[in-house]
Order: C-alpha cells, then sequence, then structure tokens
C-alpha cells in the first residue's frame, strides 16, 4: 500500500485503507507499527514553513541514519541543500508517481503527486504526533515507536560547511523583528528599543527581514540601524552563524538559529505555544510576558503591550551569561550535531 509492512489486524488495516475517516479515528485509538522496507522508494515532502521543515528534517535525519535513503522535497531543503551533506534534495518536477512510500508532516499540495498510489504517509494521523509534547519530540516519538527505528536522535543533521565561520562576529546580534503570523510579532519600536539598548552594550545588533518586508524598514536603516534582506536562506543561515545570539519573534528563523547551535533567545505570546514550539536544539531561553492577565485569550490580545523592552534585556543577559559558561563545551564548529540541548523557558515574574 505504502511501502511499509504493518503489523496489526488484516480487517483493521483493510478498513483503515478503504475509508479516510475511519482511517484516522483507528490510528488514534491504536497505535500502528510500520516498518518501511529497505528496498522501497521513499520521498520525504516538507511543509512549506521554516521551522516545520527544520522540524521535518528530523525524520530524515533519522531515515538516514537507520539505512535509508530518502528523497527530500521542499523549498527549505534546497535553499540549505550546502547545510545538509548525504542527503538528497530534489525539486518536484519530474518525479510524479515516483515513489512507493512519501511522508508527509501535514498535507501539503504537491506530496500526493509524487506517490505511485496517489496517497501519502501523514504524520499528523499518528497519536504520537499530537497532545502537548515539544514538536521535535514528536518526530523522536514517531521514528521510533511507528517507525521502528533503532538508532534515534533529535538533530535535524544541519552543519555549518566550510567557509562559515560560527561566531565569526563576536558582538554580532541577528534579529528578526517580523514573522508570518502578525499576531506573533512583538511590537517594531520595542525592537527599536531593544536595539538601541544592545548599542549602549557595545553590541552590533543586525536586523533580518525578508526582501519583501525591506521597504518597511527603509527608515529604520536610515536611522542607522543595520537592516538586512538577504535573497535565500543559505544567505540567512550564514549570516546567523556567523553572528554569536539571536534574538526573534516565534518564527522559523529561530529554529534555524537554534539548529546551528546559535544561543537563541524567543519571544512568545503563551507558555502553551512555548512548550511545544520553542527552539529545540542549539542553546536558548523563551521570554513570556509577565502573567497578570487569567485568561488566555486576553493574554494573546495584551502580550506585546505587556513584554516590555527591560524584560527582554534581562533574559537577554540572562542568556549571555549562560552561553558564556557553555562555551567550552562546544563542539568543533565544521561538525556540531546540536542534539540534546533544549530552550529554557523563563519565570511569568
Amino acid at each position: 500500500m505504502f511501502g511499509v509492512v504493518t503489523h496489526g489486524p488484516v480487517w483493521l488495516l483493510l478498513l483503515c485503507e478503504l475509508a479516510s475517516p475511519a482511517r484516522r479515528l483507528f490510528m488514534r485509538l491504536r497505535k500502528t507499527r510500520m516498518r518501511l522496507e529497505t528496498s522501497s522508494a521513499v520521498a520525504v515532502a516538507l511543509p512549506p514553513p521554516i521551522g516545520d521543515s527544520l522540524i521535518g528534517l528530523v525524520l530524515v535525519n533519522n531515515l538516514i541514519r537507520n539505512g535509508y535513503r530518502p528523497v527530500v522535497f521542499g523549498w527549505v531543503a534546497e535553499h540549505l541543500a550546502d547545510w545538509l551533506p548525504g542527503v538528497d534534495v530534489r525539486k518536484p518536477e519530474g518525479h510524479t508517481g515516483a515513489f512507493d512510500t512519501v511522508i508527509e508532516l501535514w498535507k501539503t499540495d504537491y506530496a500526493a503527486a509524487l506517490s505511485r498510489s496517489g496517497r501519502t504517509l501523514s504524520l499528523d494521523r499518528f497519536p504520537e504526533y499530537s497532545g502537548s509534547k515539544h514538536m521535535v519530540e514528536r518526530i523522536v516519538d514517531v521514528a521510533t515507536h511507528v517507525l521502528q527505528l533503532r538508532d534515534v536522535t533529535r538533530s535535524n543533521g544541519l552543519v555549518v560547511p566550510a567557509g562559515v565561520m560560527r561566531g565569526r562576529f563576536a558582538n554580532r546580534v541577528a534579529i528578526h523583528p517580523t514573522g508570518s503570523h502578525p499576531e506573533k510579532m512583538w511590537e517594531r519600536d520595542k525592537f527599536l528599543a531593544l536595539s538601541r539598548a544592545l548599542m549602549r552594550r557595545q553590541l552590533l545588533p543586525s536586523f533580518l527581514v525578508s526582501p519583501s518586508e525591506m521597504s518597511g524598514w527603509d527608515d529604520v536603516a536610515r536611522e542607522g540601524h543595520e537592516v538586512n534582506a538577504l535573497p535565500r536562506l543559505g544567505d540567512v543561515a550564514t549570516w546567523i552563524a556567523e553572528s554569536s545570539w539571536f534574538i526573534g519573534n516565534d518564527s522559523g528563523l529561530g529554529h534555524l538559529a537554534s539548529s546551528l547551535g546559535v544561543p537563541t533567545l524567543t519571544l512568545f505570546m503563551r507558555r502553551g505555544l512555548a512548550r511545544s514550539w520553542r527552539p529545540g536544539w542549539g542553546p536558548g531561553a523563551v521570554v513570556l510576558p509577565p502573567a497578570l492577565v487569567p485568561s488566555a485569550a486576553l493574554r494573546e490580545r495584551l502580550w506585546k503591550r505587556l513584554l516590555t523592552v527591560r524584560r527582554v534585556m534581562s533574559a537577554f543577559n540572562a542568556l549571555q551569561g549562560a552561553s558564556a559558561r557553555e562555551a567550552h563545551q562546544a563542539r568543533p564548529a565544521a561538525r556540531r550535531d546540536v542534539d540534546t540541548a533544549q530552550a529554557t523557558i523563563l519565570p511569568d515574574a
């Protein structure tokens, strides 16, 4: 069916294949186990968001560690191909119906076309992928308990390429003040105030925005702040890797910084989101607004006002101190397997 060997009653497997709603129901009621055929052609279709793709690469890395050779699709992997040694990254064009098994985190608009059967193995159907666990832990659980992989890691396999020097600019703080979800974006004026506070500390804040956002930040550049709009994600990765710290909203670039081992401070609107979506690889911390409002809905509306520049600077100072103490334990820059470190969630008050 999907190029896998499954374990379970035949009637259950047939029913799950015949009816999509029944399939979802049974997969939630029963933990399904399966083993990919080593001889089958396997593809992993990554979703468009940067953070989701970097999390999906954890599965790719684990498949490779266990002897499989998946072909990986998605624009994030394309842009970061030089950072993914040993990963077969391709574009979907020319691969229609080429794979026995196509795995995706959740339904995309291109994955089904890659499958010979027209069906995909969507991880969000499994109970291991649900709940309040961190997203990386969900992938690890799927790899371990569903796909039954034996050699499992939290790392997504990103490696800093030769020619890129980690932490090259000792005073540079990369800042990502935007994102794809406006409700998750801290106020622009506060980011500018944060930049000025960092400058007073003899640090070099460097804003990163997308090329399409640059017109809205021209005035900031004219005021003397450094603003960069780099065209490719690989260029952004280089800029972040050669910085010494990263500060940003709950967005994909925080996950990228964490993947590269750059100490990362992430601004979240509420604790529940931070538990599941905090950057989960390199050293880092999460800063939240103080818990002054009882309602979750109200906290989401007011978090930008409640989270002060002073609070973010205090969290950054703590991160600086922690990363300095851990610097002597860093692995060689040419090959860093960021595997076990997780972000700290700072207290609400």
